[in-house]
């Protein structure tokens, strides 16, 4: 009713801009919907794990050693010493490295399901050696992959436990 007094150009312009205003609305609501998610995801859903100081400290340096482990371990591989990378794998990722007592004293406060994560990694670690030794024994380009792929799994380790759990 109050259309039909109003000019048919101007009809056409409310059209327009009523158009325009719900393609305004719908973007902002899209913005809006992807700032949410973005936000959401900087949220940090990791299991927080609570340590006490001087074992929190502990942690922090032999996980800056893991991170300079796979570093060296890598290099190794770069310039195909594997004895070397088995060597580092074997001391500092393995199960050798699982026996010191700086590494018994932090892993005794971690939840069940935490430790079980850090044997996979020297279960990962020691088939690393496996597969490396087998490697040097007849080298190929595929026996040259499996090794990566080993490394792989090894870091695969490593990483899914850091994003399950926090200690800060």
């Amino acid at each position: 009713m109050f259309s039909q007094k109003l000019p048919s150009s101007l009809i056409r312009k409310m059209r327009i801009m009523r158009s325009w205003n719900l393609s305004a609305i719908t973007f902002c609501l899209i913005v809006a919907g992807f700032t949410y998610v973005y936000a959401e995801e900087l949220k940090d859903t990791r299991t927080l794990v609570k340590l006490p100081s001087d074992i929190e400290q502990k942690m922090i340096v032999i996980m800056r050693d893991h991170i300079r482990a796979l570093e060296d371990i890598i290099y190794a591989i770069q310039v195909e010493d594997y004895d070397e990378a088995e060597q580092i794998v074997e001391s500092r990722l393995g199960w050798s490295s699982s026996l010191s007592p700086e590494e018994q004293e932090v892993t005794k406060h971690w939840p069940e399901a935490m430790q079980k994560m850090g044997k996979n990694l020297y279960h990962a670690a020691n088939d690393y050696i496996d597969v490396s030794q087998n490697a040097k024994a007849k080298y190929s380009k595929e026996s040259s992959e499996k090794v990566i792929a080993a490394l792989g799994k090894v870091i695969n380790a490593c990483r899914s436990c850091h994003e399950t759990y926090r200690f800060r």
